[in-house]
């Protein structure tokens, strides 16, 4: 309690209370009455000037019975907890820059163990985060639902897609009704009703047998063998039906790559008919209306000729086969009667030619040439004469036709 009681002294000298009047500073010599008596040792001399004038602060009144906070932080054993500094700029976290070589082996593995839990943490609570459902919030009921419904849309669909489908129709559907109305047939011959037959199928299990048991306990043995076959077929393809739709998405995916698989082979077997045609025109147009064009030649010297038909060949066998370019098929179309017409003009001009030719080679024969005369004339053929006359000077057959032409015009 002394202790107490002089600090409490101690405090209300350096803050004594408002409305209290403080007392005069103690001077050196009450001070060392005040104080115990012990060896007295020599102080250095005391500045009297007073300290510069600071703001007034009003300073917070202590509770009764607590001791002041600078009192009790210069008391306290343990030192407070303080923030750690912030991190300058230029010291980079432990984490982020890399391990310097210059350290020691046991900081490395320190700080190499700390990156991998580190990792581990961050790992840990990835995957905490993905295995966190999601909130439950309105929106996302809605888009729950709406997926459930396009679900049950796209089954739908897929159903009446298998249903309707022409594989569906050909391999179960009209099987499934052919023996149908065969079991309804025999048993309308046999004498019985086939619409106790079909309530009979209607059942399940051990009463299904022991309806159609009854229905056949009169007919003929042939008759009850043949309704069993019937019936063990409508079975099996009803069997096959219910399946196809309870696995409707499934089927449609068979029934397609079915449908596509026969599209290819449709395609490749109506390919080969083309060639064949085109194989065919090409024969006859050679063959038959003996196409120039489409003729060929043993002669080395003409070689460009089989070259030119070739290409031309090659090229309509492109357009037939793989053109998927309308525009070139009508050029195509166009340029076929042209080449037609071309054809006969071409054919017209060589006939008229091959006239022209016999004509000049007739009247060659008849009119008078150089080499004629009095004398020999009709003893020399006119080739051999032109030759004989080519070799002669020109004066001097010019003076000999022009005697000839002036005794011809006496």
């Amino acid at each position: 309690m002394d202790s107490l009681e002089n600090v409490q002294a101690i405090f209300d000298r350096v803050l004594p209370a408002k409305g209290v009047q403080k007392p005069p500073p103690p001077t050196p010599e009450t001070m060392e009455s005040t104080q115990p008596p012990q060896e007295r040792t020599p102080r250095p001399p005391v500045d009297r000037t007073p300290p510069p004038p600071e703001p007034s602060k009003e300073p917070e009144k202590p509770k009764e019975g607590e001791l002041p906070s600078f009192l009790q932080e210069a008391l306290r054993t343990e030192k407070p907890a303080t923030a750690p500094p912030a991190p300058s700029a230029a010291a980079p976290d432990e984490h982020d820059a890399e391990i310097p070589e210059n350290l020691p082996p046991e900081q490395k593995q320190t700080r190499i163990k700390g990156l991998r839990d580190a990792y581990k943490r961050v790992k840990e609570e990835l995957k905490a985060v993905k295995e966190r459902p999601p909130a439950e919030t309105p929106a996302l009921e809605y888009v729950r639902q709406l997926e459930a419904q396009n679900g049950q849309m796209m089954e739908m669909l897929s159903r009446v897609g298998v249903e309707h489908s022409a594989e569906f129709q050909n391999t179960i559907m009209r099987p499934l009704y052919a023996s149908w109305n065969e079991a309804a047939r025999i048993v309308k011959e046999a004498g019985g009703d086939p619409n106790e037959l079909r309530t009979a199928m209607s059942l399940g299990g051990r009463a299904q047998f022991e309806a159609l048991d009854n229905l056949f306990a009169e007919f003929p043995e042939s008759a009850k063998a043949e309704a069993h076959d019937a019936l063990r077929n409508y079975r099996r393809f009803e069997a096959a039906r219910a399946q196809a739709v309870a696995n409707a998405p499934k089927t449609m995916e068979q029934i397609r790559a079915k449908q596509n698989q026969q599209q290819v082979q449709e395609m490749g077997r109506a390919r080969n008919e083309m060639v064949t045609m085109f194989d065919n025109a090409l024969a006859k147009l050679r063959d038959e209306a003996k196409v120039e064009v489409f003729l060929r030649t043993n002669d080395p010297e003409t070689a460009w000729w089989n070259q030119q038909g070739d290409q031309v060949i090659q090229q309509a066998r492109s357009l037939f086969l793989e053109n998927t370019d309308m525009e070139k098929v009508a050029f195509a179309c166009l340029l076929a009667p042209a080449a037609d017409a071309y054809r006969n003009l071409f054919m017209k001009a060589q006939k008229e030619v091959a006239q022209l030719k016999q004509v000049i080679r007739d009247k060659g024969w008849t009119e008078p040439n150089l080499s004629e005369s009095s004398g020999n004339a009709a003893s020399r053929p006119p080739e051999q004469q032109l030759k004989q006359d080519l070799n002669r000077p020109f004066n001097e057959v010019f003076l000999e036709e022009f005697h000839r032409q002036q005794g011809r015009s006496r």
